[in-house]
């Protein structure tokens, strides 16, 4: 990892880490540690927003597992491979929890019983 992505890195770190301790109350006096930008009384919404941001991170991140693994997948019939991916793509998040547990779990299942 480079230097900068280094910095880059610590300096999200730190924001994260102080938005979230802000938001759960440990700088409990008259201010927050957004009232030096004139934004009083934010840091619960700081640290929220933080929170929210990640999820949202992690539910892309695993839409898009869930579309790469769509792509490459041998599927029995050419036609379900594109039905698939149309799932993925029009229902997004609601198709990818659908896909994991139709497909990805089902073929977990079946090549755990063909080893025994």
């Amino acid at each position: 990892m480079g230097r900068t992505s280094k910095i880059i890195n610590i300096i999200i770190i730190f924001l994260f880490s102080t938005a979230l301790v802000n938001a759960f109350g440990y700088f409990r006096k008259d201010y927050d540690i957004f009232d030096f930008m004139g934004m009083s009384g934010m840091g619960f919404f700081m640290g929220f927003g933080l929170v929210v941001l990640a999820a949202v991170l992690f539910l892309f991140v695993f839409w898009l597992w869930m579309l790469v693994d769509c792509l490459k997948r041998d599927f029995k019939k050419d036609y379900e491979k594109i039905v698939w991916i149309l799932v993925l793509i029009f229902l997004h998040l609601l198709g990818a929890i659908i896909y994991y547990f139709v497909v990805k779990v089902a073929s977990k299942n079946v090549a755990a019983a063909k080893k025994k």
